[in-house]
């Protein structure tokens, strides 16, 4: 395994080394309302201090396309009070006195008499309810995974890292988009894997069998992509791309589907290489093929969940245009084949592919090499077999990766 894993790290770091982004940082037109970039405009944080619909007539203010011509709402922004304009979904929502919201800021533009308002909403304030949940989340892992969960965490940072420094300026910097894909994933997944999990033949075995199945997953989405014509920009921001940045749709597509999978992989192998070692540690007299069977049954249990996961997550993710798309005259198989829906389809089904195929390849390469990572020596408490440095559990392993 040693001799497998050394020529992945040497790979790794030379595709980040070769495909590092060198170019000045680009900026692209666009990008949101936020970064309006017109003369004397300027995005804010306003309080909405008082809000007057005295001037609506009865029954008005329950038809937000109507409220938004009779309600007029103040806002403060830096200790300045001006008028505010408020679009008619934010109204229905709700908006009121009291709330921290995102606007332009148009008191100092030449266009601020024909705009008729001193601000402009954009979106509420969301900072510190996303920032609480966030401390929530890592709260909860804490406690629960204890210091495994920390490091799961600092791996989960590392990614972050690796996509916003990495990936995402390669792409835009022209560089190959499946090969920065598949560079980062591998980058993402040796520093994670082994951050998580501890350094040790079980985690070695887990990074191979998401290589493999990334690697299955990237082959199988460049032929779908190229098969099923799925490179043309379908959405705005696809469009912007298209149009100002030097990559290939249907590159990008694939890379996304790359990205997509890297998160099922890791969970489903990371799990089967736990089977076989927890396995084997508590009947070592298994064979071969009845270890291998006995973890494929936790494997197939472990597929049919995952595949369930993906499909909700993407029904969760899409499910205001699901709704559109039902109520429209068209069959709905048909409209699963056109656009942007088509391009969600196949990568659900090219990232279910991958990991289903994943499941068996870790779940053979760990019974091959499982033996090799357990120690028949007991641990004090209770007869079964000790765990080498950094993998908690029942199972022992080697002082290394190999």
């Amino acid at each position: 395994m040693t001799v497998c894993l050394v020529p992945l790290v040497l790979l790794t770091i030379g595709g980040l080394l070769l495909l590092w982004p060198d170019a000045p940082e680009q900026e692209l037109p666009g990008g949101g309302p936020m970064t309006n970039s017109a003369e004397g405009v300027a995005d804010a944080e306003a309080k909405i201090v008082a809000v007057d619909a005295s001037d609506c007539a009865s029954g008005d203010e329950e038809d937000s396309t109507l409220a938004v011509d009779c309600m007029t709402f103040t806002a403060e922004v830096d200790g300045q009070e001006g008028s505010l304009y408020v679009t008619p979904d934010a109204i229905k929502s709700g908006i009121g006195v009291g709330d921290t919201v995102k606007v332009l800021d148009f008191t100092d533009s030449p266009d601020s008499a024909e705009i008729g308002s001193d601000y402009v909403f954009i979106d509420y304030d969301r900072n510190v309810p996303i920032l609480a949940l966030a401390i929530i989340y890592g709260l909860v892992v804490l406690l629960v995974a204890g210091f495994r969960g920390l490091r799961a965490l600092a791996g989960l940072g590392f990614a972050g890292v690796v996509l916003i420094v990495f990936m995402l300026p390669a792409i835009l910097d022209s560089q190959p988009p499946i090969l920065v894909a598949m560079v980062a994933a591998s980058a993402i997944m040796l520093i994670a894997l082994y951050l998580a999990h501890g350094v040790s033949t079980r985690t070695t075995t887990a990074l191979f069998g998401t290589v493999l199945g990334i690697i299955i997953t990237g082959v199988l989405g460049a032929w779908m992509t190229s098969w099923a014509n799925l490179g043309v920009a379908y959405t705005e921001d696809a469009f912007l791309l298209a149009d100002t940045a030097d990559v290939s749709m249907a590159d990008l597509i694939v890379c996304a589907i790359v990205v997509t999978g890297l998160g099922v992989l890791n969970d489903v192998t990371i799990t089967q290489a736990s089977a076989v070692w927890e396995l084997a540690s508590v009947a070592p007299d298994l064979k071969a093929g009845q270890l291998f069977t006995r973890a494929m049954r936790i494997g197939r249990d472990h597929i049919a969940s995952t595949v369930y996961t993906i499909t909700f997550a993407y029904v969760g993710s899409a499910l205001l245009t699901l709704i559109i798309v039902s109520a429209h005259d068209q069959s709905f198989f048909e409209t699963l084949t056109l656009g942007e829906m088509s391009v969600d389809v196949v990568s659900i089904l090219v990232c279910s592919v991958g990991l289903v195929i994943a499941i068996p390849l870790t779940t053979g390469l760990g019974v091959l090499v499982v033996r090799s990572g357990l120690r028949p020596e007991r641990d004090r408490s209770g007869g079964e077999a000790a765990e080498g440095p950094g993998v908690p559990g029942r199972a022992a392993n080697s002082s290394g990766p190999s």
